[in-house]
Parts: C-alpha cells; sequence; structure tokens
C-alpha cells in the first residue's frame, strides 16, 4: 500500500502531515512526496527525515498538482495508493479504518475532512457533483456530528482519498491539464462514467488546513477553480444530460460572475472562461476518449447528479 504527497513550499506544516502518515496503526509500504520544485525548506526537512518508507522525489519545475500526484502513482508499486494534500494531519488509525473497507464493491474511498481550525467542523465528508458540472464538498461547513454515517458518495477530495491502482490505470489518472483544483472532481466524474463506486468512510478522520498553498478567492483561486470547472463539463457530462442541463449551466455561470464582481474577482473570472475557450479542441479530444470508454447509461450518471444546485450555490461559487 502507497502513499503519495505533492508538496509545493509546505515547510510550515510537512514535518507533521509527514510524521501522521509515519506513525499510522497500520503503516504504509511506502511514503512518495513528490516536491513541485519547492523554493523553501521543503527539502531540506524531508531529507532529515530518517524512515526506510519514505521516498523525496524531487522535481524540476513546479508541475502542478495533478502532475505532480501521477508523477507519484508512476513511482509508486502499491495496489491501493492514497493521495493527500501537505497540509493534512492523519488520525493514528486513519488508514486502518479506510482497510478496514476494502471490498470489491468499491474502487475510491472518501474520508471524513474537518478544519483543523475550528474544530469540529466538517471541510468535506466526500465530494459531491452538481448537474451544472461543478463539484461541491458534502457537509462543508456543518458540525461533524451531521456526517458520521458511512455512505456511498460520488467521490472523494484528493486532500485525502483511497484509491485503487486498477482504477486510476483505467481512467488515465488525473489531467495534468487542470494544474490545480478540481482535478479530483474531474477524476471522480471519469471513475463514475466506467462504474467505479466510492465509499464515504465516516471514521477515517483528517484534520485539514484548507487552501493553505492557493488562498481563499485569490485571481488563482477563482481561475484554475472556473476554468477547470468548465473542462469537467464539457469533457464529461454525457451528450443527453450536457444538452439537458446547458441552459442551467449559463445560469450559474452568470450567478457565478455576479458574485466575482462583487468579490472584485471579476476579470480572473472571465479569464477562465476564456482559458476554457482556447482549450476547446483539447476538451473535444478528450471527451471523445471519455465517452467513448463510459460503461454507463446517461440515467444512471443522472442519479448520481445533484439537481438542487442553487441549494450549493455558495459552495459552488468557489472550486471544491
Amino acid at each position: 500500500m502507497s502513499v503519495v504527497v505533492v508538496n509545493y513550499n509546505g515547510e510550515q506544516f510537512l514535518q507533521n502531515c509527514v510524521d501522521s502518515i509515519l506513525a499510522q496503526s497500520s503503516p504504509p509500504g511506502e511514503v512518495i512526496v513528490v516536491d513541485n520544485h519547492s523554493a523553501d525548506r521543503s527539502l531540506d526537512i524531508l531529507r532529515s527525515i530518517s524512515d526506510v518508507r519514505l521516498t523525496v522525489l524531487p522535481l524540476a519545475d513546479n508541475v502542478g498538482y495533478p502532475a505532480g500526484c501521477n508523477a507519484g502513482i508512476q513511482n509508486s508499486s502499491g495496489d491501493l495508493i492514497a493521495i493527500l494534500n501537505n497540509d493534512v494531519v492523519l488520525e493514528p488509525d486513519w488508514l486502518k479504518t479506510l482497510l478496514n473497507h476494502d471490498s470489491q464493491e468499491w474502487s475510491l474511498w472518501a474520508s471524513r475532512i474537518e478544519f483543523a481550525s475550528p474544530p469540529g467542523v466538517i471541510d468535506s465528508a466526500g465530494d459531491g457533483m452538481a448537474v451544472v458540472g461543478s463539484a461541491f464538498k458534502i457537509g462543508h461547513g456543518d458540525p461533524v456530528d451531521l456526517h458520521l454515517e458511512t455512505r456511498e458518495v460520488f467521490g472523494p477530495c484528493a486532500a485525502a482519498a483511497l484509491y485503487r491502482r486498477s482504477l486510476l490505470e483505467a481512467v488515465g489518472g488525473f489531467d495534468p491539464d487542470f494544474f490545480l483544483v478540481y482535478e479530483d472532481a474531474d477524476l471522480n466524474f471519469r471513475a463514475r462514467l466506467m462504474g467505479f463506486r466510492c465509499l464515504y468512510v465516516a471514521d477515517a478522520r483528517v484534520l485539514h488546513g484548507v487552501n493553505t498553498s492557493i488562498g481563499t478567492f485569490t485571481d488563482s483561486y477563482v481561475f484554475h477553480g472556473h476554468r477547470n470547472s468548465e473542462f469537467v463539463f464539457w469533457k464529461n457530462m454525457p451528450a443527453r444530460l450536457l444538452l439537458f442541463y446547458l441552459p442551467e449551466r449559463a445560469l450559474f455561470n452568470l450567478f457565478s460572475l455576479l458574485f466575482f464582481l462583487w468579490k472584485g474577482r471579476g476579470t480572473a473570472f472571465l479569464q477562465a472562461k476564456l482559458g476554457a475557450l482556447r482549450e476547446r479542441r483539447a476538451i473535444t479530444e478528450k471527451r471523445k476518449k471519455i465517452q467513448q470508454d463510459s460503461t454507463v447509461s446517461s440515467r444512471e450518471v443522472r442519479r448520481h447528479l445533484e439537481r438542487n444546485w442553487l441549494k450549493y450555490r455558495r459552495k459552488l461559487a468557489g472550486p471544491s
């Protein structure tokens, strides 16, 4: 079993993250930390940790989160692979709890991710997908007590998720063109289209710093989140559903534009849409393969999508 952590300038929390992995009651066979060309002391910290299970994979450039994940996956050997953000701290039984739910019914597992601060508040109890093609964190901002039931969800938040290698190979890994934000939502959708299922494991507890690398409502956050949301919708939504929900997608974009104009980030939002438009040929090529590989009906896909996207409008305003 392998653990992959992607790091970029994470010196302030990297030690705690790696320590919590190595201290697991059911220890992983290997821990691979992919460093995206950090400019801080991250590599010094990693090289000071003397544990034979730890491998440091320094990259020559910052290739982004999804490409960093792919590099770690390609250099791992486990049949099960956990993907972690560098700003998470795992409870000692986190991995043991997930492995207790290892059955052929499931190929992805989501953790109960809580905010490191304030305590007792959910960041993600698995991720959902709205009919407008925008992801949201289930339970985001709720008290923990509301999400103590293990259940099926659309997919995991990749801040702390477990995947079968066979699934990652089948879907082709993470899409490196996303660079950051929504890469997990995209992979979740592709997995769903191929019939793979995800279990939210309520007792697999993780504390998350949340957006410590990218910040909240920065230009980068808005640009990548809303460019990549277009990627998710146009790549993955089955044709029948795409046509049916396209008017709602347009309405969602209008609401989002007004929101970001109010936040002073309207330029970043419009640049995101232009960025997606410039990638239309690549999106079309990817869509052809994804839809050809799909093994489930539009009706089955629709069953797992959240139709009342206005209910989650605040969560959908920013990326998952």
